[in-house]
């Protein structure tokens, strides 16, 4: 009967904000702004390549729904989330796991642009680098591998290849992170203003992750807005290794 009347008492979630929020699905489409070539929300990727139009009115959409980012993040951090400092970031594991620099790595897809910082052991605590805005989120994907078939995917999550996962919004600098293959129980959903060092959910092997040999790990990409693919302002990614191992340096052991 306490149980109940508990579950009664709570607050009930308020809805998000679907015009600063949309969907998870239009958020990936233009966080690819220039690299996109699966689209990854069928259980069977296909090729769409975007057209130059579709890139350059991609770029302004996104910079409109960064207006509302901004101002939904200033009047929900206040002057208590400063923004954070490249130099400042916090380790984004909970354990301090093996970083090497494996960006831009050859792969089956292409160019590897982002880090894999490998644990141990799934259900490691994953974290935010930065004090910043939650844009995208998903916890409910649904794959795996099987002996006979070999990967498959049934829907849900941020995408087919991320698998359950997170993205940041870093509204001082305009950066953009990316945490893919997380547990299912990720912590966090769109419009919440995350702390430097708060737990996004932990490390999974959800997403292209499930296939054998990729080993535990957490997929971090890092994008800042420049020029690319012949547009200005398309979101660029960039090698946070230096980052990261001046953060994993300031962790204590």
């Amino acid at each position: 009967m306490l149980v109940q009347a508990a579950a009664l008492a709570a607050p009930p979630q308020n809805p998000i904000d679907t015009l600063v929020f949309p969907p998870r699905e239009t958020v990936i489409r233009l966080y690819t702004d220039c690299t996109e070539a699966r689209w990854p929300w069928d259980t069977a990727e296909a090729f769409v390549p975007k057209t130059p139009e579709e890139i350059s009115s991609g770029v302004a959409r996104r910079r409109a729904l960064e207006t509302g980012w901004r101002a939904w993040y200033a009047a929900r951090a206040d002057d208590s989330l400063p923004f954070t400092a490249p130099d400042a970031w916090a380790y984004p594991l909970g354990v301090r796991g093996r970083l090497v620099d494996n960006y831009l790595s050859p792969r089956a897809g292409g160019p590897h642009d982002a880090l894999d910082l490998f644990v141990t052991r799934e259900g490691v605590p994953v974290r935010s680098p930065v004090d910043g805005l939650v844009i995208a989120a998903g916890d409910d994907w649904l794959g795996g591998w099987r002996r006979h078939g070999g990967f498959h995917y049934e829907g849900g999550g941020l995408s087919r290849r991320a698998g359950n996962g997170v993205i940041v919004f870093d509204a001082g600098s305009g950066a953009y992170l990316y945490f893919a293959h997380l547990h299912r129980g990720v912590l966090v959903h769109a419009g919440d203003v995350v702390r430097r060092g708060q737990q996004l959910g932990r490390v999974g092997h959800t997403g292209n992750a499930a296939t054998p040999g990729h080993g535990h790990h957490l997929h971090l990409a890092y994008k800042l807005p420049g020029t690319a693919c012949g547009v200005d302002g398309v979101l660029v990614s960039q090698d946070p290794y230096a980052l990261l191992r001046a953060a994993r340096s300031r962790r204590r052991r």
